[in-house]
């Protein structure tokens, strides 16, 4: 029985190795192989032609200002929610949770779509912005619509990550700091942080 469990494991992972190498590795290094390759021949042509237009380096660049920033602000609603939900009960706490979970669950396409439609010009949020609280409305094609669709759909999976990890802390590590006269938004920085550090680094991997 061991042995036929161990040989369901050992091909169930030989074969998510495998979907990994054929849908991820060999297209990634079939693009690195076409881009080193000019007139048959090794050469760094196309990436000198690349960067030497401006419109593919300013490409790149907003890339990776979109990155950074989705990123950074992904961090902190994802880290803030954690430490709300893990120290504080309050009424509906469980539904928010599924409804968060259900959030990191739905395809990025169709996240993304769908506040394109939630957003875009004379659509109910948007007249909602600008006719009641008079407020600019949010243009999802530019720099802050994309850092909007990013935050929303990405600051999930830092919540469940970070939220696992404040769920493990242990409270008398707060209450011996509170002990020692620590209160407020002290035993946060000095003792909570800290613990998360590890976690807030890996937590964007889950997306990147």
């Amino acid at each position: 029985m061991e042995c036929k469990k161990l040989n369901i494991w050992t091909a169930s992972s030989f074969f998510i190795f495998l979907t990994y190498l054929v849908f991820l590795v060999y297209p990634i290094v079939t693009v690195l192989k076409q881009a080193l390759i000019h007139e048959g021949q090794f050469s760094l042509a196309n990436f000198v032609t690349f960067f030497s237009k401006t419109y593919y380096s300013e490409t790149l660049v907003n890339s990776f200002r979109v990155s950074i920033t989705a990123t950074v602000t992904s961090l902190v609603v994802g880290t803030l929610l954690a430490y709300l939900f893990s120290m504080y009960d309050f009424k509906g706490k469980k539904f928010l949770q599924i409804l968060i979970i259900i959030a990191s669950m739905s395809a990025p396409f169709v996240g993304a779509y769908s506040w394109i439609l939630l957003l875009r010009r004379n659509e109910v949020i948007t007249k909602f912005l600008t006719n009641a609280l008079h407020l600019p409305a949010i243009d999802i094609y530019g720099f802050k619509g994309s850092i909007l669709v990013f935050t929303l759909q990405l600051f999930p999976l830092v919540f469940l990550y970070v939220a696992g990890t404040m769920n493990s802390i242990d409270n008398s590590l707060l209450e011996a700091a509170e002990s020692m006269g620590s209160f407020g938004f002290k035993p946060i920085v000095t003792v909570v942080l800290p613990l998360l550090v590890s976690t807030l680094l890996a937590a964007p991997c889950l997306y990147l």
